[in-house]
This record gives C-alpha cells, sequence and structure tokens, in this order.
C-alpha cells in the first residue's frame, strides 16, 4: 500500500539556472506546519535520477513528533522539470554536477522560508549529495542524517562487485556474459539484478509500492542517470564521468552540524563505505540497524523512525 498523502499539499517552487536556458520549477510535497516551532526536515531522495515516493513514509515523523517533513524532486526527475535536451555533454558540458542540486535545494529553503532552520535526511545519493551540501557549512543547517549514503562512489560501487561475487555462480556467469556484450537491458540481466536487489538493496518483496512508484517514474527519463555517469553504460558495477570520481573524503571534516549515519548490512554502504564519515566528521555517530540492506526504512520502519526521530528531537 502506498503511503497516504493525507494532511499535506504539494506545489512547484521555481528554479533558476542559466546553463537550463529554460525556466524551471522544483516540484515539493510538505507534511505538517511549516510556520511551526518545531525544525522541519528536508528528505533528498537517492539516484541520480530516482525520484521522492519512496522516502514518502518518513511522513511517519510529522505523525509521531509534529516534525513538517518536505520531499522534493531534485531537478530532470519525477515532477520536476526534466531536461532530456541535456544528455548531449557537447552541448551541455559539466552541466551535471553537484552544484545544480545545491542551488536547487537552496533556492527551494528560500522559497519555503525556512532557510534559517531545518534539518536534512539524504538517502543513498541524497546522502552523498546533501554530506557535499553540508561539508559547505550552510547557514541554517541543524542536524545531518545520511541515511545509506557512501562516502564517496568508488566505496559503493567496491561494495557492489563484492556482493557479485557472492552471487551462485550461474548468475555471476550471466552478469559476465552481460556486461561482455554490453547487454544490460536484456531480460535476463533483469532478472538477475533483480535477485541482486532483492538481497541488497530491499528484502521486502513484492517491493513496497513507494519504491515501485520511484522506479516506475525513474524509468520514464533516465538523463540524469545517465549524463552523471552514475553507471557506464548501464553497467551498475561501473561508473564514469563525474559520478566516476564523487567523493567526500578529505571534506567531511568541515561538516559542523551533529550527523547521524545510518546504514544496514551487506548495502551499498555498509562497512568501510562509511568510514570517512566517521573518521572525519567532529560530532557523528553511527547506527547500523540489524537485518536490513539499503532500505531501513521499509525493512524495520519502527527501529528506523524510532532512532531518527529520536536524533531529530533531542535537546
Amino acid at each position: 500500500m502506498a503511503t497516504s498523502l493525507e494532511g499535506s499539499y504539494d506545489s512547484l517552487a521555481p528554479f533558476d539556472w542559466p546553463a537550463a536556458r529554460k525556466p524551471l520549477q522544483t516540484w515539493y510535497r510538505v507534511f505538517g506546519d511549516l510556520s511551526s516551532s518545531v525544525t522541519p526536515l528536508v528528505c533528498i531522495h537517492g539516484g541520480p535520477g530516482f525520484c521522492h515516493n519512496y522516502l514518502l513514509n518518513h511522513r511517519a515523523l510529522t505523525d509521531t513528533h509534529s516534525i513538517p517533513v518536505i520531499f522534493y524532486d531534485q531537478i530532470g526527475s519525477g515532477l520536476s522539470t526534466r531536461l532530456p535536451e541535456t544528455a548531449s555533454t557537447t552541448d551541455f558540458p559539466d552541466f551535471w554536477t553537484v552544484e545544480i542540486f545545491h542551488e536547487q535545494l537552496r533556492q527551494l529553503l528560500a522559497h519555503l522560508k525556512i532557510e534559517g532552520r531545518y534539518d536534512i535526511l539524504g538517502h543513498s545519493w541524497g546522502g552523498m549529495m546533501g554530506s557535499h551540501f553540508a561539508h559547505l557549512r550552510p547557514t541554517g543547517l541543524r542536524r545531518l542524517i545520511l541515511a545509506n549514503a557512501a562516502a564517496s562512489k568508488a566505496r559503493s560501487i567496491a561494495n557492489r562487485n563484492r556482493f557479485r561475487e557472492r552471487l551462485p555462480q550461474e548468475m555471476q556467469d550471466v552478469l559476465d556474459r552481460v556486461e561482455k556484450e554490453n547487454a544490460w537491458s536484456s531480460e535476463e540481466a533483469g532478472v538477475v539484478m533483480t535477485e541482486f536487489a532483492k538481497r541488497h538493496a530491499c528484502t521486502m518483496f513484492p517491493f513496497p509500492e513507494d519504491v515501485m512508484a520511484s522506479i516506475r517514474v525513474s524509468g520514464e527519463d533516465t538523463t540524469v542517470c545517465d549524463a552523471i555517469g552514475d553507471a557506464l553504460d548501464g553497467n551498475p558495477f561501473k561508473s564514469s564521468g563525474y559520478m566516476g570520481s564523487w567523493t567526500i573524503e578529505g571534506k567531511a571534516k568541515t561538516i559542523e552540524v551533529p550527523t547521524l549515519v545510518i546504514n544496514g548490512i551487506d548495502e551499498y554502504a555498509s562497512g568501510d563505505a562509511v568510514k570517512p564519515f566517521l573518521d572525519e566528521i567532529p560530532d557523528v555517530r553511527l547506527v547500523t540497524i540489524e537485518g536490513t540492506t539499503h532500505s531501513p526504512h521499509f525493512e524495520k520502519k519502527e527501529e528506523y523512525m524510532k532512532v531518527v526521530g529520536e536524533f531529530l528531537t533531542a535537546p
């Protein structure tokens, strides 16, 4: 069952990014009262190129703690302005970097009039982007949650390849053949990667409807994922371009706000993937939720929301 949208509202905020060569809009949804004295939480979805739906169950924080929670779709994704024309790196060189996502967030905070005080929860790529945003010491950021986010793309890819080697040999053989033939869109690749996702992305299967909604919508336009190099020619075990070299290592030490790192077991952000956060951020704590992978907010929702709610409401 999809998360109820009752008690929320959605709208569009203008986003000015001259390099896009056209007007842009950020779609967002708000649960709770932004005029209350409770610090609002901005949820940043993963991808790049995914969309907000799979994070909607964080509305539970509004229900249990009266925390206003804001969801939005990153530019190029979901219900925000899509930019298929930017797939050409010749016409739009260096368009897709973390800076466009930072500026979109800054303008959304200003539009909602919460730039003076807010918290951030970033999941997966959203946490990677959020950690980079936080290291710039933005005014108004009070607390930061990095949920299932790796400190570098290389560390995330290393985990993926380690997990690949644990698959049954017949599945590894399929992936080896698919990789050699560059046939990542084939049916047999899809079957194996679904099994891979069931083991390391979300153990709940069939996947929750909120997840399926994000998968369906993100599949409509893969410009961001492709242009930023999240997967090399569709290969989820390799990365290229901007994403291939992305890291917060050496920079996380300038994150000044209290930070909560959450991860699972045998997921893309497990083990050493979060070590730079723990080594560098001055005020940081790690919570690894046993029995979960990349989606603890579904797999152990009650425990996860309790950890998040207590962190956000602590004195």
